[in-house]
């Protein structure tokens, strides 16, 4: 018989761990024991068959469709990404793409597919366009370096770092005398 961590346990079962450990000390899961507080709560097989009486779920089957599901969509995500850049994405690129799954990919591709210059670095590109939440309605506009900024232009941020410097460069209004030198 199999046992199970309370996380291996919630995915399987599509719960959050706090609701696995909810019913483990309301005895929904008799036979799960715990052996120390770094190891957590094992979860027996049988006590999984036997939740609210329901008819057995073949386990097993469950985690082989799983795993193919993500090797299909592995393969997708792989094929996207060799479509607009006519090259093959490296493993690491390959894996943070297969995680954010293949709808989001093909938004960051069509991002990327859409942008008015030429991306030079896609890997970094990828990676700003997942951590800053891009989407194709939303596409970065890229400034030249050199632009004067406008009032308009500004963020509060940058405004107020402008108002602060002002503020802090004390001018001399009473020339200093030194008394030492005469």
């Amino acid at each position: 018989m199999k046992i199970y961590t309370v996380k291996e346990v919630a995915e399987l079962l599509g719960k959050h761990e706090e609701t696995i450990k909810r019913w483990i000390r309301s005895g929904k899961l008799p036979n799960s024991y715990r052996n120390s507080d770094k190891e957590g709560w094992r979860i027996l097989e049988g006590d999984l068959l036997n939740i609210n009486n329901v008819m057995p779920i073949n386990i097993i089957d469950q985690q082989n469709d799983d795993a193919k599901s993500d090797v299909h969509e592995t393969e997708l995500v792989k094929l996207a990404y060799q479509a607009v850049t006519l090259t093959s994405p490296t493993d690491e690129i390959l894996s943070i793409l297969s995680v954010v799954g293949i709808q989001r990919t093909l938004e960051i591709l069509l991002i990327m597919q859409q942008s008015a210059t030429k991306v030079k670095n896609t890997d970094g590109f990828i990676r700003k366009a997942i951590r800053e939440n891009w989407n194709p309605t939303s596409t970065p506009i890229k400034l030249p370096k050199k632009q004067s900024r406008r009032l308009s232009d500004l963020t509060q941020q940058e405004y107020n770092a402008q108002l602060n410097n002002r503020e802090n460069t004390y001018v001399r209004k009473v020339p200093f005398y030194n008394w030492l030198e005469d």
